[in-house]
């Protein structure tokens, strides 16, 4: 499988007419093209490698295989925001609220930082 669609320059061009200019790269000068990431690395196109200390890595890494496995069956089943009533969301908020302190126990999730 190719990961990479288009060269680091087409990428960047189309990028910036069609992303938000507010939706800002690290790195502007210079951006890194990212095509894959494993564990608690992300590699660009030329296959170097780079330790991310910025992404959900301190977690459990990229592309863990019970993460992929977890998510892959949810997506199966049901792929839908917080805006629909079911059971998923309350199930989450339930198991959450019993490890901290009751005043913390109202949630608002959120997909990104």
């Amino acid at each position: 499988m190719d990961l990479e669609l288009y060269q680091k320059s087409e990428t960047l061009s189309l990028r910036q007419n069609l992303i938000a200019p507010f939706c800002r790269l690290f790195f502007p000068d210079d951006p890194i093209k990212i095509v894959r990431a494993q564990g608690q690395y992300m590699f660009d196109e030329m296959e170097r490698r780079y330790l991310d200390c910025i992404t959900n890595v301190a977690h459990v890494g990229h592309c863990h295989p019970d993460v992929v496995k977890a998510g892959s069956l949810q997506m199966a089943t049901l792929n839908t925001n917080s805006r629909f009533l079911h059971d998923h969301i309350v199930q989450y908020a339930k198991k959450l609220s019993e490890t901290l302190p009751e005043k913390l126990s109202n949630f608002y999730f959120v997909n990104s930082g």
